[in-house]
Order: structure tokens, then C-alpha cells, then sequence
């Protein structure tokens, strides 16, 4: 073992050289982020004013520039190229992928409403009035559009999906990965808890740190398991996640709802492993690894 007066053993830096790969990812998605909204947490009383606006935006870009960065550090210009079809083809998406990947999300939250009404723990489960109005107004409907896309699903999936995913993959089996994914994702959202005034955008109180994480593991695993189906398809997960997170803020999902639309997801996910297995996630001999070449 490598004490205070020696080095560390062959064995150890082997280890570390065979994480360089994540452990530099995790240095931009986590270092960069956390600095900026550290930074954005001190200068304003909320983070949606300017200054903090700017940090904030800026900082959230760490995963999207991890994805980037280490891809062509790890896999060079093809690697680039490769990423850069992964997000913008949608031919690798067959038809019926394409609409689990768009119904997957609303189906679940229409069902949780359902059950929100026959527990009788809300009267109102979706605000449909709202979503009406909004729909109505073009350019507000828009802004809302690409909010939510640049809050969350774009930038974040070319880093967890596009890179990192991979990467987790060559090491552990498919369900061990996402989960694994699934805590890295929870940890990088933390800072967002102390950023005052974050959650405000969005109507409603904040969440507990943990109950943040049992609704990401469940994520995880579906995003995975999209993934893994539609020939490692950047633009799959991009869309899954825009929809996990659009339904429920233009449906004005009650607070009461979502858990119920939670244990749904949870329900989802284990029938997936079930059914599909943890192994790949996905059916069929051939496992979703890319870059076997540069297996660590």
C-alpha cells in the first residue's frame, strides 16, 4: 500500500491511468459547474437575476463541454464525428422508438392524474387551462419550449449520454452503469438546492436532495435503456429527457401527482430490466459498446 513516504504502487496508478477518462469528464461536468454557481449563489438574491443569470447559464454548460472535450481527448476527430451524427440523426431511431420516446412520459403523467383523482389527494391534477393558454400564445409557448430544452436536456445528455455513458458501459454491465450514472447526475444537480430562487422558475417548492435521487435512478435506467435501442442515439435521450421534463411543467402537474407518476417510473424501470435484462437493456447478441478498440 502506498504510505506517506512512498509512491503510489504500479497497481494504483494502473487503476487511476484506467479512470483518467471519467475522472477528466467529471472534472468539467462537476469542477466547472460547481464553481460558476458558487459564484452565482453570491451575487444576486436570485440566481434568475444578472448577474447570477449569466454564471448560471454559463456553468450548467460543464456537462455539454465535458461531452465535447473528452470525446475527442478519448476517440480524436472520429469520435467528434461520430458524436456529432449521434445528435442530429434521426434515422437511428426506428418508428416505434420514436414514439415511446415521445408518449412514454405523457402516458405516465396522464396515469399518475388518474390515480392523483381516485386517491382523492387532489381535485385539480393538471393545470389543462394553462397549458391551453400557453398554447395559445406562440411566442410564450416557444420561450417555454426552448427553456426547457436548454435547462436540461441538451446540454446535459451530450455529456451523460453522449460520453460518459459509453465509457461506464465498457466497465459494468448496462443496469450497474446507469446506475452508477444516475448518482454522478444526482451529485451534479446538488449545488442547485443552496441557488436561491432555482426552483421558483418552476412553481413549486424544492425537493429533498434524496427524494431528488430516487426520481433520477429510475431515469437513469430508461434513458439507458432508450439508448442502448436506438444505436447509441444522442437524440433519443435529448427528446426522452425534454419530454420527462416538459410534460410535467405544461401539464402544471400538482405536487401530489408526482409521486405517484414516480413509483409509475420506478414500475417502468424494473420491468425493463426484467424484461430486457440488465446485461445490455436491450435484446439481441450484440452488446452496445462503442469503441471496443479503446476499451480501457
Amino acid at each position: 500500500m502506498a504510505g506517506p513516504n512512498h509512491p503510489m504502487t504500479p497497481d494504483s496508478t494502473a487503476r487511476l491511468r484506467r479512470w483518467r477518462d471519467v475522472l477528466l469528464f467529471l472534472a468539467f461536468s462537476h469542477g466547472w459547474t460547481w464553481g460558476f454557481w458558487a459564484l452565482a449563489g453570491t451575487v444576486g438574491e436570485t440566481v434568475w437575476e444578472w448577474p447570477a443569470s449569466l454564471l448560471f447559464y454559463v456553468g450548467g454548460a460543464g456537462v455539454f463541454l465535458g461531452g465535447w472535450v473528452m470525446t475527442f481527448l478519448v476517440h480524436g476527430r472520429e469520435g467528434l464525428r461520430d458524436l456529432g451524427m449521434r445528435i442530429v440523426d434521426p434515422r437511428r431511431i426506428p418508428v416505434r422508438w420514436w414514439a415511446l420516446v415521445l408518449l412514454l412520459f405523457p402516458v405516465l403523467t396522464v396515469a399518475a392524474s388518474f390515480g392523483a383523482i381516485a386517491a382523492d389527494v387532489t381535485p385539480v391534477p393538471l393545470d389543462l387551462q394553462g397549458a391551453w393558454a400557453r398554447l395559445l400564445d406562440p411566442t410564450s409557448f416557444a420561450a417555454f419550449v426552448v427553456f426547457i430544452l436548454i435547462i436540461g436536456p441538451l446540454p446535459e445528455e451530450i455529456g451523460w449520454r453522449g460520453y460518459l455513458l459509453d465509457r461506464l458501459q465498457l466497465r459494468w454491465n448496462a443496469l450497474a452503469a446507469s446506475l452508477v450514472l444516475g448518482v454522478i447526475w444526482w451529485s451534479w444537480h446538488l449545488p442547485l438546492f443552496a441557488l436561491p430562487g432555482y426552483f421558483d422558475a418552476f412553481g413549486r417548492a424544492s425537493p429533498a436532495p434524496w427524494d431528488f435521487l430516487w426520481g433520477i435512478l429510475p431515469a437513469a435506467v430508461l434513458y439507458t435503456w432508450v439508448y442502448n435501442n436506438t444505436g447509441r442515439s444522442v437524440l433519443a435521450v435529448i427528446a426522452l429527457h425534454f419530454m420527462h421534463n416538459f410534460t410535467g411543467e405544461f401539464l402544471g402537474m400538482d405536487d401530489p401527482v408526482r409521486p405517484i407518476r414516480l413509483v409509475l417510473e420506478w414500475g417502468v424501470a424494473l420491468a425493463v430490466v426484467f424484461f430486457w435484462g440488465p446485461r445490455t437493456l436491450r435484446r439481441g447478441r450484440i452488446e452496445p459498446r462503442a469503441y471496443r478498440h479503446w476499451a480501457p
